[in-house]
Parts: structure tokens; C-alpha cells; sequence
């Protein structure tokens, strides 16, 4: 396990079918990512649509990638065992 300081953040997206999730992953790497979590999307542009303080907003909640999973994480996860 790394430490905290070797990680950058990312932006990730959930596509849901209905629907999207977004948050930001704290991750050595964005393969990191998407190897554990292959639902995720990691999005190298900030959407138009997203403000800098909902960016901000979803930096301060950030998810570690070596953290337990929570929030849009335990989504992820769900629909990937109802699959």
C-alpha cells in the first residue's frame, strides 16, 4: 500500500443506465482505477456543466483507492454483484 502523498486526484464517472454518479478518486494512477474498478470512467476534461465549487466540493470528499469503500463506491459495488 502507498502513501497518501503518491496519489493524485482523479475525476471519475459512474454511468448507472439511468443516470451518472461523479466523484473524485485519490489514485497512484488512472489504470489504478480502472483496474479495480472497471465500472468508473476516468474523465481527463471537467464537464462543462460542473462548477468549480462542485469540483472543489467532490476533491474534499475525495475516495482513497486504498480506502474502504463508501458513498458512490458501495454503488459500484452493489450493481456489480446484482449483475
Amino acid at each position: 500500500m502507498g502513501i497518501a502523498g503518491d496519489k493524485q486526484p482523479y475525476l471519475v464517472g459512474y454511468d448507472y443506465g439511468t443516470g451518472g454518479l461523479w466523484g473524485v478518486m485519490l489514485a497512484r494512477s488512472a489504470e489504478e482505477i480502472t483496474r479495480l474498478y472497471p465500472e468508473l470512467v476516468v474523465v481527463h476534461d471537467r464537464p462543462d456543466w460542473m462548477s468549480d465549487e462542485d469540483h472543489a466540493q467532490m476533491c474534499e470528499r475525495a475516495y482513497d483507492i486504498d480506502g474502504a469503500p463508501w458513498g458512490m463506491l458501495n454503488v459500484v459495488l452493489s450493481d456489480r454483484h446484482r449483475d
